[in-house]
């Protein structure tokens, strides 16, 4: 019951957060009025405010085609006003929340510990979608998250404050360094989100986080510059990789720590 009540919260927050995605990254004020395409800015409708069901079911017309299917341009998943498909997080972004916040109420004794570890990886998968989307880890999200998870450095149950700060500052080290020597193949923003995951999972997680994020980033990059798909000088969003380590890091970073020291 405590995991499915999580997941309820999951997909709340994901769908607000889907509601206000483009403000996340701009200057607009966050309580402005709410819209769900991106290219006409139309005012939500009531079925939009249902997660998901609302954008898979939106079509632009709302009408079936005389032969009783989805006429060009009027597909399910399209703004019923101008007819462009909605940006994928539409699907991902609700779902993919509801699915963090389960997992922490599976991972995490407490509700509170768990509830805290979704909303830090949903974070961390909004960062991810940002980064795809505009190739951005946006400041208004990132800041605020990183005061938040140092204000919170106490509530952690198995993690000290000293652990969660040592955590921030080691990422800050590793990936100045990695930066520095990158020469632009590495951002501040990735820096910044680094941080951000070091003060979430703390020490010695981080180091699993961080490791996590190299071998995702190299897994997936080296096979495609080996079939020449991409180039060395490509740009890689390497945001999405530094997600999927702070996510392992935080729901597995202590066993995975624990495994590897002891073996």
């Amino acid at each position: 019951m405590t995991t499915l009540l999580a997941a309820a919260i999951g997909l709340l927050l994901g769908h607000t957060l889907d509601l206000i995605f483009d403000r996340l990254y701009t200057d607009r004020p966050l309580g402005g009025p709410a819209f769900r395409c991106p290219h006409c800015r139309h005012r939500p409708r009531p079925l939009d405010l249902i997660p998901v069901i609302g954008a898979l079911w939106s079509r632009p017309g709302g009408r079936p085609s005389v032969s009783g299917g989805d006429s060009p341009g009027r597909g399910r998943g399209r703004c019923p006003d101008c007819g462009r498909w909605l940006p994928l997080r539409a699907f991902l972004l609700a779902p993919g929340a509801a699915a963090l916040f389960a997992v922490a109420a599976l991972v995490f004794d407490g509700f509170g510990p768990a509830l805290l570890a979704g909303l830090f990886a949903t974070t961390f998968l909004v960062l991810t979608l940002t980064d795809l989307e505009r190739r951005l880890i946006p400041n208004r999200v990132v800041y605020p998250s990183i005061l938040l998870a140092a204000a919170l450095s106490w509530t952690w149950p198995d993690t000290s404050v000293a652990q969660v700060f040592g955590g921030g500052a080691a990422a800050l080290v590793l990936t100045s360094v990695m930066f520095v020597a990158g020469r632009g193949s590495f951002g501040f923003g990735d820096v910044k989100m680094s941080v951000l995951m070091g003060l979430v999972v703390g020490l010695p997680s981080v180091i699993v986080g961080m490791f996590m994020a190299a071998f995702a980033a190299g897994g997936f990059v080296l096979p495609l510059v080996l079939l020449r798909v991409l180039h060395r000088r490509d740009y890689i969003a390497y945001g999405p990789f530094i997600a999927i380590g702070a996510v392992i890091a935080l729901f597995w970073g202590e066993p995975v720590w624990d495994w590897y020291v002891d073996r």
